[in-house]
């Protein structure tokens, strides 16, 4: 099985209360900090990360790693809400650099013209600050359509990791257990998730346990599926609660027979295979973070 690790990089900070990922621009921790935390816990295990860049915060993105690095778009300029905490989505650079006058962080709420422009913009800063043109890429809110595909497509991209199985309302008829597949000459790897919405990565743990993320990789490895897809978001990596599990993750993970942490780029097509929904592995994973979600849920 290959492994690959996908860091959204960007601002912010974790809500010591309810481990919340809070996206401050004004916590550049979340990308300082963050990045060299899990850069730490990577190279205890072999593992590689790829490391997804959105424009504003490549000043401050630790200088000459050994880890991939892609492109990471967040479009418009648009306010957010969780609890107390208010923050704003949206790349301050494009939105001194674009011509386009919406809000809306969805790169599906804009054409292709304005696709090409946003991500366009992106590339030569990425070029420009690296010497070296962004391959892989990830869009902000797992936002993309055809005109993405396409605008991805004439700017030189390979890879996109922006497939989110199930989510609405780009996904939704995509089943959970998804193998990479090519959109054209893009070839598009979706994450890995666990049953009720969770992706498989730390983040999700506060919502539904280590034990659920434990059974989600054991459905997969046990069905010899050729690849596990974990995604995270750099300031998660500055709370000591989320580097405690992606520790373990990653220690649990490295223990298994023929694993290959990879990075985006060395991922290719693979041959067909079905992989199955086993719900056999949750059975005995069901905890009490896990009830309280689902109860939360249900009123």
């Amino acid at each position: 099985m290959d492994i690959i690790i996908v860091c959204h990089t960007e601002f912010g900070f974790v809500d010591k209360k309810t481990k919340a990922v809070i996206y401050d621009k004004r916590a550049v921790e979340g990308t300082e900090k963050g990045v060299l935390n899990l850069i730490k816990l990577a190279e205890k295990y072999g593992a590689k990360i790829t490391f997804a860049i959105s424009p504003e915060i490549i000043d401050y993105f630790p200088k000459n790693i050994s880890h991939e690095i892609g492109l990471h778009i967040h479009p418009g300029w648009e306010e957010f809400k969780y609890k107390n905490f208010k923050w704003i989505v949206g790349d301050s650079y494009l939105r001194e650099n674009c011509r386009f006058n919406k809000i809306s962080t969805a790169l599906t709420d804009y054409n292709l013209k304005e696709q090409l422009e946003i991500i366009g913009k992106g590339k030569e800063y990425f070029i420009k600050k690296f010497n070296k043109e962004p391959k892989i890429f990830v869009a902000g809110r797992w936002s993309l359509n055809n005109n993405t595909i396409k605008a991805l497509t004439d700017l030189g991209f390979t890879h996109d990791c922006s497939v989110y199985p199930g989510l609405k309302p780009n996904w939704p008829k995509l089943k959970r257990i998804c193998m990479p597949y090519k959109s054209g000459a893009l070839l598009m790897v979706p994450i890995s998730r666990m049953p009720m919405g969770g992706m498989a990565g730390p983040e999700d743990i506060r919502k539904y346990g280590y034990q659920w993320l434990l059974a989600c990789f054991k459905e997969y490895y046990n069905q010899s599926a050729p690849l596990f897809h974990i995604a995270l978001h750099s300031p998660a990596m500055t709370d000591p609660y989320y580097i405690f599990f992606t520790d373990k993750f990653l220690s649990f993970i490295s223990k298994h027979d023929n694993i290959n942490f990879k990075f985006v780029s060395e991922i290719k097509e693979y041959p067909d295979k079905k992989i199955k929904t086993n719900y056999f592995y949750y059975a005995s994973a069901i905890n009490k973070t896990l009830a309280k979600t689902i109860f939360k849920k249900i009123v």
